[in-house]
């Protein structure tokens, strides 16, 4: 029952999108991890209010504000001795500075990266169970990431990994709070090209041997404690599910999880970016759009160029286009040994359920699938809008194989 003319308002904030459908993307992302306790709906709302639609600039201004008042809050309920107070706090502005780095460049996005890692770490202190903050040595720098130990002997282990933009301290709402719930170790980490990793060794960018780092990650998962080596899953998350299909065909795993298969990174981001944007002719630098006019070239296009250039390590546009030339699974896929679980969301588009499908027959063993659907409440990529309904499907496969 509703009263237009009643003097009472029982929601001062209105429900919207954008009509910018990546800013839709980011946002559920935010929101998404208020499942387990990463953000909540009202704060987000709140920031989505003060956005001018479409401008990475106001975007960023909103989420770093939000980020910073939540932040203060939590640092006086831990200084007030309310550590669970200042806990949740600082965990959901650690989200916040996340999502203001993603479409801040240079310096300032950097300093929210920071920011998010810090808020993390301080929050760590006072989780149950404990979070361990990790280092892994690697070539010229370190894998930094997290690890959630069961404490249980003999526990299965899983390692999980993003795509381009994702955090660790993403991936802890994501994994590590779901799989801890269940019994399970979890390690998140930071691989070459992820902005938690490139912020600090800005050499280690993207690679297309990807088992390599993971190799690293796996060396140190066997040289500790009540690690069982022979009970390790990997799981990867958007183009986090070629990193770990390539690691799952080098090295011996338990299990893999991807969520979704990508077999061939260029026609993957081709498909994302659009053809006429990816063949375009005229090649462009960082520099060269750094300032131009947003009627000229929009604003989140001019993000994009120095995002990819900088987390792969090329000069130019066309730099980054045939660099993505190497990032194929090609044959990889038929040494993939363990079981597999491979998953998508039905309205992903043409390219990602055909490459879905195209690992799959790949698979030498088969894969255990399931293509998430609108009508059961998923319809965002890497289930960023049900994360429950997601961690429930992820873990009740690995607990009937590893558990």
């Amino acid at each position: 029952m509703a009263f237009d003319d009643s003097p009472i308002v029982r929601n001062a904030t209105p429900i919207e999108g954008f009509r910018d459908a990546e800013f839709d993307y980011q946002l559920v992302r935010a929101l998404g991890v208020a499942a387990y306790g990463g953000s909540t709906v009202g704060e987000c709302l709140a920031a989505a209010a003060e956005i001018a639609d479409g401008s990475p600039r106001s975007w960023s201004r909103a989420f770093g504000t939000l980020a910073g008042r939540v932040e203060e809050e939590g640092r006086a309920c831990l200084a007030g001795g309310h550590h669970v107070s200042g806990r949740d706090h600082l965990l959901r502005a650690s989200t916040y500075y996340r999502t203001a780095e993603y479409y801040t460049p240079g310096a300032d996005g950097a300093h929210f990266g920071d920011r998010s890692r810090a808020c993390f770490v301080d929050a760590a202190a006072h989780v149950v169970p404990p979070v361990e903050v990790v280092e892994i040595p690697f070539e010229t720098g370190a894998l930094p990431g997290y690890l959630v130990a069961s404490g249980a002997s003999g526990a299965p282990t899983l390692v999980a990994m993003g795509g381009f933009d994702s955090s660790a301290e993403e991936l802890y709402f994501h994994y590590a709070v779901p799989g801890a719930e269940r019994g399970w170790n979890v390690l998140v980490v930071d691989g070459p090209g992820q902005p938690g990793c490139l912020r600090r060794y800005p050499d280690l960018t993207f690679r297309p041997d990807y088992e390599e780092p993971v190799g690293a990650v796996l060396d140190h998962l066997a040289g500790r404690d009540g690690i069982d080596r022979d009970r390790i899953a990997l799981v990867g998350q958007s183009f986090g599910g070629y990193f770990a299909a390539r690691a799952a065909a080098a090295h011996p795993v338990a299990a893999l999880v991807v969520d979704p298969p990508v077999v061939d990174l260029r026609r993957y981001m081709e498909a994302w970016v659009g053809p006429e944007v990816f063949h375009m002719a005229n090649d462009v630098r960082p520099e060269d759009v750094a300032g131009v006019p947003e009627d000229l070239m929009p604003r989140q296009m001019q993000w994009g160029i120095e995002a990819i250039c900088r987390r792969f390590g090329v000069a130019s546009f066309h730099g980054w286009r045939d660099a993505l030339s190497a990032y194929v699974l090609g044959d990889a896929a038929s040494r993939i040994a363990c079981p597999v679980l491979a998953l998508v969301g039905e309205r992903e588009g043409p390219e990602p359920l055909a490459q879905f499908q195209a690992f799959v027959d790949a698979l030498p063993g088969g894969a255990t699938t399931h293509r998430f659907t609108v009508a059961e409440g998923v319809s965002a990529h890497c289930q960023a809008d049900n994360v429950r309904r997601s961690a429930q499907v992820i873990f009740d496969w690995l607990d009937d194989r590893l558990g």
